[in-house]
């Protein structure tokens, strides 16, 4: 017969006042980093899909000297006040399906050389006014 009861957790102390806690009930196992403060700052949900991860604290920063490949099913970003994206070379953005890019205003500008646009087929410009060469 399972037992309902959750254990007390496990806790293991660490350099500079950080804790290390395992929590196991029937639902599941969960990790927790706990920081100095009393603030979690990793916790690990053990799921029968697999770990959830979820960070804490006032940032994160993922370096790698080498390649970073992320794969999913989906990804979804999301930055509640900006998200930017750059790099010291070239930026390319492929799609095998559509590409749709939505925003109050949007700014497209070259700023050393041509602005190219190509289609296999017809170039649509629908606006209230087309206006052409305007600053």
């Amino acid at each position: 017969m399972e037992s309902t009861a959750t254990a007390a957790p496990t806790t293991l102390a660490l350099a500079h006042g950080q804790t290390l806690a395992v929590e196991t009930d029937p639902a599941g196992s969960v990790i927790r980093l706990v920081g100095a403060d009393g603030q979690m700052t990793l916790t690990v949900h053990i799921t029968p899909a697999g770990p959830v991860l979820q960070f804490g604290g006032a940032g994160l920063a993922i370096q790698a000297d080498g390649d970073l490949a992320v794969s999913a099913r989906r990804l979804v970003l999301h930055g509640r006040e900006e998200v930017t994206v750059c790099t010291d070379g070239d930026l390319t953005v492929r799609a095998t399906g559509d590409l749709h890019s939505s925003a109050r205003i949007q700014n497209l500008t070259a700023e050393l050389g041509n602005v190219n646009v190509k289609a296999n087929d017809d170039v649509r410009l629908n606006g209230e006014r087309v206006m052409v060469n305007c600053d």
